[in-house]
Order: structure tokens, then C-alpha cells, then sequence
């Protein structure tokens, strides 16, 4: 109806205008009249922050959806005893809706359709008890659609008011929320605290704030009571939901509700009231039995309409189909693999174990089952999971790809439920075929027992978690060879648990094998600084000074490492100073010295106490300054922005002789509350001596050849590989050239994961997800040439990614859709070139990454069921950056000069 558009500009026009009777106490309307208000509720959905000489332009691509509606409201029952608990009868007139933004009529989908009959059974009245300005009771009929009904919800959440400064809770569509209000006169301001608002709607998101995102929340109300502050004339509320991602910010969206309320007029009615509440319930209840309605007791908290996807489904099939050759392997590492990616994790999100079942059986996948078990584990539904576990066959002893990148999906889940430790456990406990199978299983379980316990203080108290620590705390008792002990460290160390701090530290001194030395100690290296006290401290101060035993150098640097960075004590620090120009590994001593300096570079915890210390001349001397050699602690930018920057790390462990013994590359992402390393890659090298003629350094005689590598990923750590162990692997390796083809990992993950409903005071309901995923590739190959007596190691970390950031209006009347959208992709690489021809070794080392382009874009879409008519705005944007050569220390360029001239 026409007048309906035009009603506002009147309502506060009538409002002043309207005479009440005096003399009423408390929030109540009087039973003689009955009441007609207009209401105006809107969503409008955007990116956060618009520059103002944008805002013409995008005001008229603005995508939402507005209700309007006129409703009376007529006293059933008033109590006798307190005028301001009453139930009382909401009937409507008509509504409609509308778009948010002014556009031609030829250019809006919403003038395509009778826009009164999208909202056909809000015409059904409600019924409901108002108590002291609180809706106490509601009564709605059992065939009122969701959308509708949340609506009339919205209204009455507007029509929650008090009369008196102060704080109570309320429920509304978003849920029971504390609120506060502010009278001055018959004006009151309303302020509701989000934070506190509790409902059972599903939510999750990332554990790290790095790559996590921002949620911020306000809602505020106006009111303009009547002169005797007994009921409502004039309302106004807003609302607003931001939603940024925390690494790039302008990857943001923004949600905005508003709604009005404004009284027309008061109509005198001769309605006799009903004697008690349950009369008044009882006679409104047979009435609408007339009309075959049944009223059922409710509530004010918003639910989902189930039918809100039946346009805007993503079938799994149908995705798969449309981006089968994106999802190959030949594909990896490539923007439209990880955007064809996303796509196909939210489908599987949608999806039930049926069809997620038929698409992993169905032959014209084959080609893309690695990618589709990356999919199934990053669904994280319970549909999902069951399917991706009987996919695997976890007793096979030969092709176990399948197997390992199923559990490295799983490890990598951002909120995984119990069930999945469950299933892990058991998998743990049952038969296994490959013993590398076995060691991922523990890493995947480490894994997910973390997270898990991460997600609520609580989980890590059920039967389940408790049983998973019995298994390591067993495992580590039990342990004797190499392989044993290395399993359960690795358990440990990605499950992060402070409980195996002393188990950790048991193994680091006494330990047989110098291999798990290391390992022990690297990984005390996750645990937050305050689990890191003066016990731990004090066994690396045992280690690194031999205090007790003997060990190889680069157990001695770790744990050097390890105390350095663990707040040490004065004591401490001038004790190792001391000991440096007495150690006979020079290397030792330079690397040690090295990694002081590069702590103090980036402004590490202890930077206070390594300055005072060498400030001091007693320790910053030459003796101590002056250490030599090709060992190396370096850190620098790759980049840096007001939201976060990104840092490598390089070190560089040599022995005596010059041989390589370990090389660390750590590329680190921060903001300004959290830190998270992205990747970490690992060469270890050890006993290559007898190539060069040289000799070992002291207690490292009998230490085997051998060559690996380790990495691990946003702080899981990954399987270990060995390109060779042992002198006749060693020969053949050599006499071969190569370690064959490209050795690695390569796999499809979520970096972000972000989901919930945001449930708007008005009723309307907005799906808000955020969900970042890289297509990585990490390649790893050992090259050797007898004839010219050199060696090059070459790891590459190629990769692309994409951070999408979406919005969708939950409604079947209306697809409205926001998504902003990040895409990214470019590879570094890492080589290491020894040349043995003639002594020392000469090593060059070199770090860079090529030129690149990143995109950022916008999205909006509208569309009205029913009509051909839909709203279609997208912006790109596009950047360069340029490859670069990232600088390392000042040896390295000497070393490779020299090289480069020989």
C-alpha cells in the first residue's frame, strides 16, 4: 500500500499531537484504546570502511533487505493489582519490503514481485504478556514461518523499555543480553552489551589471533516515552557488526540494523477484558481456532529458516564438476586451486555423508582424491570426518599418500570436536602397517588433542583427552630405541601440553640418541615463556655447559638458545658469556654470540638483560666480542604493514671443519598482540666429514651420515624426511647425483576459519564467514658432484593464498551477499651450495622469492525470490611486488662472492 512508504514522515508529526490519560503509573497501555505504530526495520550489508568519495557511488549498490509494517496492539488483560503487567494483542495490517538503496525501478528485482506477499503470514496476530516494559510471555501460531516470525520478535525487542536508570537482562532476537538504560525525562537511551548476549548458535574461529579475525558489535536505542512515561511513542535503534581479518584489515565487512517505531494514533475500543491472564490466553487462543490456527508458547530469540539456502546452495557435485581441473594436482600451489578450494570446503560443508560419500566413489574423481581428502578434513562436520575415516585404510603398508594427507588435514583443523580425538585415539591404539604412518598419526593426534583443549578449559578434562595423555605419558615412560623416543617428543610437541615439561626435560639430559637431544629441546621452545621457569633454565644451563654429560655442539646451541630466550637471569647470561672464548667449537661460540646479537636486534624479552650484561666490560670485551667463523643468526622483513608484518630467520650451524651440521629457515607472521610461525624448514646434516678428509669435531666421531629434513606449519610440526642415513645410503646418494625426484609435502589447508550468525535486534539474521586457505607445495632435493666435490641443497615453499571475508542475509525472501576477498601467490626458495674442492668449505646460501601480483576485490549480489531481476557490483583491484633476493649476514655474501670468482 502506498501510505505505508509515506508513514514516517508523519509518525513524529502524530506523535506530539497525541493526548493520553494522566495520572497512570508504570509502563502500561491503557485497555480502553487500542494502538496503531508503524515499524521499519532494515540490514544493510557492506565493507567496513568507505572512503568518503566512494560513498556516492556505493550508496546505490548498498544490498539488504527493509521491512515496513504497520501493527495495532489492543489490551486483552490488564491486572488489576499492577497496571504494568498486561497481555495484549499484536495485529497487523500489512507489510512489505524493500531494497536499502535508491536504484531505477528497470534496475531493482524488488519491484518484480508483489513485494506484500513475501511476508504473507506476518498478517497472523501474536499474542504476548508485558510486564514492567519486558515481554514475559509470547504466544505465536504453529504455522508462521521462521523469517516472519523473527521479524514480529524484532518488533517486539524494540518495545522492551524501563522507566528507571539501570541495568537487567533482556531477551531478544540476538538472545538473553544484558542491557542498561539512561532516563532523562521521558527520553531513555538503551545500551545493550553484546559480549554478554548468550544463545545456542553455532560459532567457531580461529585459536590464533594473527590469523584470526576482529569482531566488534554496538547497539543502542533512543525512546521518546509519553509525558506520563506509559507507553512508547517515538523509537529509533541501531546496530552495527564489524568483521575484520586481523593480518590485512581492509579485508573487512560491515553489517548495519536499524529500526523505528513510531505511534500514528489511539483508537477508542469497546473490547471487554478478560477476567484473568489464562482467559485472556484461552479466549484469543479459541478464536484463532476458527481460522485452523494452533498458538504455541515461544520465545524471543530469532531461529533459522531452514528454507534460507534453497537458492543459494552450493552443491557439492555441481562444484566439483565446475572446478575439476582447478582441484588437480598438476594445479597446486595456484590461485584458482586454493579459490576452487574454498568453494569446495563450504559445499562439503553443506553437504550430508551421502553425498560426500558418492563424490569420493564416483571414478571421474580419481584424479582429484588427494584434494578432496584435503576437503573432507578442512569440513570439519561430522559427516565429513566419518567419510574422510573410512576413506583411509590405515593398515596398508605401501601407497600411504592418501593416508598422510588426510591426517595432516586433520591435524591442521581449526576447532576440532571430540569426536575426531576419538577417532584419532583409536587409530593410535589399532593396527597401523607403516611405522611413518604410525609417527603421523601421533603428530595429527598431538595435534588436534591441542586444539582442542585450546577451545575450552573444560575439554581437556574429558574422559577422552584424559585417556590421549595416559597414552603419552605411557609412551614416554616406555620408549627405548631412537625411533620410540622421537615418536612420542613429536606426540608432545604438537600437542603443546604443559604436563610433559618434565618428560621433555628428562629426555633433552639423559637421552641416548643425540638426535632426540635436539628434538627435546626444540620442542620446550613452543611452550608459552611462563611454563619456562628457573627448572627448565637450569637443565639447559647443565647442557650447554656439560655439566654432567657430553654432548654433540648443536645440542649444546639449542639449549643455549633455549636459555637465552627464557627470561634468563644476570647469572646466566654472564655465565655463558664466560664460557665462549673457552669452548672448543669456534663455530659453537659464533653461532652462540650471534643469536645474542640477533636477539637484541629485534627486540626480544631478554633484550634488557643481554645489553646490561654486555655493557658490563668485564663481559663485553674482546675476548668474548671477537668470535670467528661461518656460523650465523640472522632475522629480517619480508614486510611490514600498521595491521602486521612478516619476518625470516636464518641460522646457520657449522662444525669445525666447515661442514654444514644445521640450517633453520622460520618465516613468521605478528600483529601487535600475537606472533604465529608460518613455516619452518630444517636441514640437518651430521658425520659428512669423510668426504672433505676432514675430521670430526670432538665427541662427534661416530655419529652416522646422514641428511634430513623437518618442517612444520603454523606450529604443527610435519613427518620428518631422510634423504639418506648411513654410509652405503651416503655412496649411493653420491654416486647416483641426486636424490631423485623432489622430496615433499604439498597440500591444501585453511589458515582462517571463521563462522557465525549474526542475529540482528530487528529478527533478520546475517551468516557472517571468513575463511583463508593456501595451496601449498614444499619441495625438497639433494643434489651431489663427485667430479667438481660440491653439494647443493634446494628447498622451495611455493604457495598461493586467498583470505575471503562473507556476508549472507539468512532469509528466503532475499540473497543478499557480500564477499571481500584477498588473493595472493608466489614461492620462496632456499638453497645451500657447498663447494669441498678445496678446505675449508665454502657455503652460499641464498633466500628469495620472485615477482608477484595480489589482488584484492569486492562483491555484492541481491536478487528477490521469484524474480529474474538481480544486483550484480564487483571491484578488483591489482598490485605488484617485485622478487627480491632477501639479504642475510654479511659472511654469507663474502662466501659467495668467493664462490661465484672461483
Amino acid at each position: 500500500m502506498h501510505f505505508i512508504a509515506e508513514i514516517f514522515c508523519l509518525a513524529l508529526c502524530v506523535c506530539c499531537s497525541i493526548t493520553v490519560p494522566v495520572g497512570s503509573s508504570g509502563l502500561h497501555f491503557d485497555p480502553s484504546m487500542s494502538y496503531r505504530y508503524s515499524y521499519e526495520a532494515q540490514v544493510i550489508l557492506n565493507e567496513a570502511d568507505i572512503a568518503n568519495e566512494d560513498k556516492a557511488h556505493r550508496m546505490h549498490a548498498d544490498v539488504g533487505l527493509k521491512v515496513v509494517a504497520v501493527f495495532e496492539l489492543k489490551v486483552r488483560w490488564s491486572n488489576p493489582n499492577q497496571q504494568s503487567d498486561q497481555i495484549i494483542e499484536m495485529e497487523f495490517q500489512e507489510a512489505e519490503i524493500f531494497n536499502v538503496s535508491d536504484r531505477l525501478k528497470e534496475d531493482n528485482s524488488f519491484h518484480s514481485v508483489r513485494r506484500s506477499k513475501s511476508l504473507r503470514s506476518i498478517i497472523k496476530p501474536i499474542i504476548f504478556r508485558w510486564k514492567d516494559g519486558k515481554v514475559e510471555e509470547l504466544y505465536v501460531s504453529g504455522g508462521e514461518t521462521a523469517t516472519s516470525l523473527n521479524v514480529k520478535r524484532g518488533m517486539l525487542g524494540l518495545m522492551q523499555v524501563q522507566t528507571k536508570t539501570g541495568k537487567r537482562q533482556e531477551e531478544d532476537p540476538s538472545g538473553l543480553c544484558n542491557v542498561a538504560f539512561e532516563v532523562d525525562g521521558n527520553e531513555v537511551k538503551k545500551v545493550k552489551d553484546f559480549a554478554s548476549c548468550e544463545n545456542d548458535e553455532e560459532e567457531f574461529t580461529s585459536l590464533s589471533q594473527v590469523l584470526g579475525v576482529t569482531t566488534s558489535s554496538t547497539s543502542r536505542a533512543l525512546y521518546t516515552l509519553s509525558e506520563d512515561l506509559t507507553h512508547i511513542m517515538f523509537a529509533v535503534a541501531m546496530e552495527s557488526n564489524s568483521i575484520r581479518v586481523n593480518v590485512k584489515q581492509d579485508v573487512s565487512l560491515f553489517v548495519l540494523g536499524r529500526q523505528k517505531l513510531g505511534l500514528l494514533d489511539t483508537e477508542e475500543q469497546g473490547t471487554k477484558l478478560a477476567k484473568s491472564s489464562d482467559d485472556a490466553l484461552k479466549s484469543f487462543a479459541a478464536e484463532r481456532r476458527k481460522y485452523g490456527e494452533k498458538y504455541l508458547r515461544s520465545s524471543l530469540r530469532s531461529i533459522r529458516d531452514i528454507k534460507d539456502c534453497a537458492q543459494g546452495c552450493l552443491n557439492i557435485n555441481e562444484v566439483l564438476n565446475l572446478y575439476h581441473e582447478e582441484l588437480t594436482k598438476d594445479n597446486m600451489a595456484n590461485s584458482s586451486s586454493v579459490q576452487a578450494y574454498v568453494t569446495a570446503v563450504r559445499a562439503a560443508r553443506q553437504a550430508d555423508k551421502h553425498q560426500l560419500t558418492k563424490v569420493m566413489k564416483d571414478k571421474a574423481n580419481e584424479d582429484i582424491r588427494l584434494t578432496l581428502i584435503d576437503v573432507l578434513a578442512a569440513a570439519q562436520t561430522s559427516a565429513s570426518h566419518s567419510v574422510l575415516m573410512k576413506q583411509l585404510d590405515f593398515t596398508k603398508t605401501e601407497k600411504t599418500g592418501d593416508i598422510e594427507r588426510g591426517l595432516s588435514g586433520i591435524a591442521f583443523s581449526s576447532h576440532p570436536s571430540e569426536e575426531v580425538v576419538q577417532d584419532l585415539k583409536k587409530v593410535f591404539k589399532g593396527k597401523i602397517g607403516s611405522p611413518k604412518i604410525k609417527e603421523t598419526v601421533g603428530l595429527a593426534l598431538g595435534a588436534v588433542l591441542n586444539k582442542f583443549c585450546r577451545a575450552h578449559p573444560d575439554n581437556c578434562k574429558s574422559k577422552t583427552a584424559k585417556e590421549v595423555k595416559q597414552i603419552i605419558r605411557q609412551g614416554l615412560k616406555d620408549a627405548e630405541s631412537e625411533d620410540e623416543q622421537t615418536l612420542y617428543i613429536q606426540f608432545v610437541r604438537n600437542s603443546g601440553l604443559p604436563d610433559f615439561i618434565p618428560s621433555l626435560l628428562n629426555y633433552a639430559e639423559t637421552s641416548e640418541h643425540p638426535l632426540v637431544h635436539h628434538l627435546a629441546i626444540t620442542s620446550l621452545g613452543v611452550y608459552d615463556r611462563k611454563h619456562l621457569g628457573e627448572k627448565v633454565r637450569a637443565v639447559m644451563s647443565r647442557i650447554f655447559h656439560q655439566n654432567l654429560n657430553k654432548y654433540e655442539s648443536t645440542v649444546r646451541s639449542a639449549a643455549a638458545n633455549l636459555l637465552l630466550m627464557s627470561k634468563p637471569t644476570e647469572r646466566e647470561v654472564q655465565n655463558i658469556f664466560l664460557s665462549l672464548p673457552e669452548l672448543k667449537s669456534r663455530e659453537l661460540a659464533n653461532f652462540i654470540f650471534a643469536r645474542v646479537l640477533d636477539l637484541i636486534k629485534t627486540n626480544h624479552p631478554s633484550k634488557e638483560v643481554l645489553l646490561k650484561v654486555l655493557n658490563d666490560r668485564s663481559y663485553g670485551n674482546y675476548w668474548i666480542l671477537a668470535q670467528a667463523g661461518m656460523a650465523s643468526a640472522y632475522t629480517g622483513h619480508i614486510y611490514k604493514t600498521n595491521d602486521s608484518f612478516a619476518t625470516y630467520g636464518l641460522f646457520m650451524e657449522y662444525s669445525n671443519a666447515g661442514m654444514m651440521r644445521r640450517t633453520a629457515v622460520d618465516f613468521s607472521l605478528h600483529s601487535p598482540e600475537d606472533s604465529i610461525a608460518l613455516t619452518q624448514l630444517g636441514i640437518v646434516a651430521q658425520g659428512l666429514e669423510g668426504l672433505t678428509g676432514s675430521v670430526a669435531d670432538e665427541g662427534e666421531e661416530k655419529l652416522d651420515s646422514m641428511v634430513g629434513m623437518a618442517s612444520a606449519m603454523m606450529g604443527v610440526k610435519l613427518r620428518p624426511l631422510t634423504f639418506f642415513r648411513g654410509y652405503s645410503n651416503m655412496m649411493s646418494l653420491i654416486w647416483s647425483g641426486s636424490s631423485g625426484d623432489p622430496t615433499g609435502v604439498e597440500a591444501m589447508l585453511l589458515l582462517t576459519d571463521h563462522f557465525q550468525h549474526i542475529l540482528l535486534a530487528s529478527g533478520l539474521r546475517v551468516k557472517a564467514e571468513v575463511l583463508g586457505a593456501i595451496s601449498t607445495k614444499i619441495t625438497a632435493e639433494i643434489a651431489f658432484s663427485l667430479w667438481n666435490r660440491n653439494v647443493e641443497i634446494v628447498t622451495t615453499n611455493g604457495g598461493a593464498l586467498t583470505v575471503q571475508c562473507r556476508l549472507t542475509l539468512e532469509s528466503p525472501i532475499v540473497r543478499a551477499i557480500v564477499r571481500n576477498s584477498f588473493d595472493a601467490q608466489t614461492g620462496l626458495q632456499f638453497s645451500v651450495f657447498t663447494d669441498f674442492s678445496s678446505l675449508p668449505p665454502k657455503s652460499c646460501m641464498r633466500l628469495s622469492y620472485p615477482s608477484f601480483e595480489f589482488e584484492t576485490s569486492l562483491r555484492k549480489f541481491e536478487r528477490v525470490k521469484g524474480s529474474k531481476k538481480r544486483l550484480l557490483t564487483l571491484r578488483r583491484r591489482r598490485s605488484q611486488a617485485r622478487g627480491i633476493t632477501l639479504p642475510l649476514h654479511q659472511g654469507n655474501s663474502q662466501m659467495c662472492t668467493k664462490i661465484v670468482t672461483s
